[in-house]
């Protein structure tokens, strides 16, 4: 929320700008783009709030990670239970947004759910966009890519619903990733059994937990590898913003 050196408190417009959430600020009321963290009209048109990486997963998952977290727990309203997701059946839905679609991209089903990023590529910076889809990952089990001269890794957890990109570079070595289908109770290895799967680093045989990018066993255990901010979105959301990017399918 720090901005220039200036604290923004912000609240939910309830506009949508391409069928995407607009937040503004109580300072200047500049409406921000949620997806891009953009302003979009007002004072601070053209200035970008920093992207902070985060994860989107579900609760079991996140509490075998992170079992000392903190809950932010809202009061009971209109929807009863706090816990409860009023939008549950929108996800399986057919409908695709509020208002129409910009444009048309049949390469994937509007309401595909995907983990995208945006990279700057070159001496140049130029923003370049591409996305992930769930089912693509789920098959994949981990993806090492390079994109926008950047060596990424796409993990993904199906039981967690959640999926996550970081840097392949640790130090001067490019690690390249598998799955590691073999799990384990050991809470030092990041989850109780029946959570997410492990992944191994070709080059060490280190193993490491899928979803935070952190070695827990073998020659590089304690390291972590760099989160790269990502969105979890659907594609009718993703594609009015980011219509040229590329799409990870993954090959039988």
């Amino acid at each position: 929320r720090m901005l220039e050196g200036r604290e923004l408190s912000i609240g939910v417009s309830g506009k949508l700008w391409k069928n995407v959430l607009i937040m503004y600020d109580r300072q200047t009321d500049t409406l921000w783009s949620h997806l891009t963290a953009e302003g979009l009209i007002g004072p601070l048109k053209g200035k970008t709030l920093t992207s902070i990486p985060s994860a989107m997963m579900t609760w079991a998952e996140w509490k075998r990670l992170f079992p000392d977290t903190k809950v932010l727990k809202k009061k009971i309203g209109l929807f009863g239970s706090s816990s409860r997701d009023p939008y549950e059946g929108y996800y399986y839905s057919s409908q695709a947004g509020v208002i129409p679609q910009k444009f048309r991209d049949k390469r994937l089903h509007p309401k595909t759910f995907l983990v995208g990023v945006v990279l700057g590529s070159g001496s140049s910076g130029q923003k370049k966009a591409k996305v992930y889809p769930f089912a693509d990952l789920n098959r994949a089990g981990v993806v090492n890519d390079n994109f926008a001269g950047h060596d990424l890794l796409v993990s993904y957890c199906e039981s967690a619903k959640s999926g996550d990109v970081f840097g392949r570079r640790l130090g001067n070595k490019l690690l390249t990733f598998e799955v590691d289908g073999k799990n384990t109770s050991k809470p030092e290895a990041g989850g109780a059994k029946g959570g997410c799967r492990f992944m191994r680093d070709r080059e060490t045989g280190s193993r490491w937990v899928l979803l935070t990018g952190e070695a827990v066993e073998g020659p590089l255990k304690g390291k972590k590898l760099g989160k790269i901010t990502s969105t979890q979105s659907f594609w009718f959301g993703w594609k009015d913003y980011y219509p040229k990017s590329a799409i990870y399918r993954h090959k039988q």
